[in-house]
């Protein structure tokens, strides 16, 4: 018996080792070590500045992100006047009509109690034109609180489609995750309004489906993830600018679905995605497509995080 646990536990852990190989075309280009982002959960690169990105923490800080730089190193922090953080997810940027703006994401429902989330959607400052300013303020242009037709949800994972000019929401606690969507545009957008008072917006998301289970890979079964429960979860998403791919985080992998021709999202999700398997990372919650579409970056809560960037090129392909 004594022997059976021996060899049981030596290849859990032989399987654990090779869980941190780093996969062809994944590189570490830098942690987060700055102690006020002690808990990313959420990533999106600046369509202002090159090489930037924009993060911010998960439940319990104050109403703030922060611009890295692609190395990890904390470069400016933004705080959001008017709203709280109750339990901001995800944040995801986009270019409309010449602008670039930010969206956060207050999202997050571990008990599923909530009654009502929150979308918070900023013009995104040029730090360029700071001259070295470290602290900054934004308003919302707009602060949607919406419901789900069918009861409450936690969800992680808020991308932007500008093409098609909707905001989808990935489930994390259903299985299967299920996709809802929301209007983007705002009535302040499209007017081109030059109001400085955020416009507060209501409105019930829509149920798009469930989407096909995430492919479960050999090393999910001895996972701490799958033990508790949460593997193959999805913990963030992005969609390129060109509204052609998509990327959906776990915290064992990243999945990467693309097509060569706009469609609708469920019948995308229900394709088999390239799997990038990740190294090993204390959390993943925080995934973000580059400026060109060609390749992601993924964080991780706690510090320090590691900053990985992924080709996506190479997407699938082990090392």
């Amino acid at each position: 018996m004594f022997k059976r646990i021996s060899v049981f536990v030596y290849l859990i852990l032989a399987l654990s080792t090779s869980a941190c190989a780093m996969p062809t075309g994944m590189s570490q280009a830098g942690s987060i070590t700055a102690p006020s982002i002690d808990e990313a959960s959420g990533l999106a690169v600046s369509r202002v500045n090159d090489q930037i990105l924009w993060v911010h923490n998960d439940s319990g800080d104050t109403a703030r992100i922060f611009a890295i730089d692609t190395q990890g190193q904390q470069l400016a922090t933004l705080n959001i006047t008017g709203v709280k953080n109750t339990d901001w997810e995800d944040i995801a940027s986009f270019v409309y009509q010449g602008e670039s703006y930010l969206l956060i994401a207050d999202v997050g429902d571990n008990q599923a109690r909530r009654s009502q989330y929150q979308l918070h959607l900023i013009k995104e400052p040029d730090l360029s034109q700071l001259n070295g300013q470290k602290n900054l303020s934004a308003t919302p242009v707009w602060s949607m609180t919406y419901t789900y037709p069918d009861g409450a949800h936690d969800c992680e994972s808020v991308a932007v489609d500008t093409v098609k000019g909707k905001i989808l929401l990935l489930t994390k606690r259903d299985t299967p995750p299920v996709l809802y969507e929301l209007p983007l545009i705002a009535p302040t957008l499209q007017s081109g309004s030059n109001n400085s008072s955020t416009q507060m917006i209501k409105q019930q998301a829509q149920r798009l489906g469930e989407i096909a289970p995430l492919p479960t890979a050999v090393l999910d079964y001895v996972s701490i993830y799958t033990w508790a429960g949460f593997a193959g979860t999805p913990t963030a998403m992005d969609i390129s600018a060109d509204g052609l791919s998509a990327v959906v985080l776990t915290y064992t992998h990243a999945f990467y679905f693309s097509r060569t021709q706009p469609s609708d999202w469920l019948s995308l999700f229900s394709t088999t995605p390239q799997q990038i398997a990740l190294p090993a990372i204390k959390q993943a919650e925080a995934v973000a497509f580059s400026q060109d579409g060609q390749s992601i970056y993924i964080t991780s809560e706690m510090i320090p995080a590691p900053v990985y960037k992924m080709d996506l090129n190479s997407a699938g392909t082990p090392q």
